[in-house]
């Protein structure tokens, strides 16, 4: 996260200024998703949340101790694997804004992201209900 001279937040999730939110819509683990430019008087609420797939995540986590088991040959997918598993049971950083019209725009990230998430929604709060 920076905090710009002006005032302006910018984390890996949006930046957040006094009248607007440009707000990376749809972003996820592998995708950069769209950025949309939204005024600060059209948005209704943002909540962050937390992802997890645990029947993915021991599933996986099945198959990477098979092939840690397997012998020598499984040992690098094994590793691979587990990381994988820990990663999706980890679980990843949701971002939800909504807007005036209804619309919800979620946007994910990687699970170390979630300090960058939260801070997101703490700009963007501040510039919604500011007095």
């Amino acid at each position: 996260m920076v905090t710009q001279p002006d005032g302006s937040t910018v984390t890996a999730f949006g930046t957040v200024t006094k009248d607007r939110v440009t707000y990376n819509y749809k972003k996820g683990w592998f995708s950069g998703g769209a950025r949309e430019d939204i005024p600060l008087r059209h948005v209704t609420s943002v909540a962050v949340g937390t992802t997890r797939h645990v029947v993915w995540g021991i599933l996986v986590l099945v198959v990477a101790v098979a092939a840690l088991a397997a012998g020598s040959a499984g040992i690098v997918i094994g590793i691979l694997l587990l990381a994988v598993a820990a990663l999706i049971l980890w679980g990843s950083p949701n971002v939800m804004l909504n807007t005036a019209g209804g619309d919800h725009r979620p946007s994910g990230g990687l699970p170390w992201t979630k300090p960058e998430a939260e801070k997101f929604a703490s700009a963007l709060r501040r510039e919604l209900f500011k007095e």
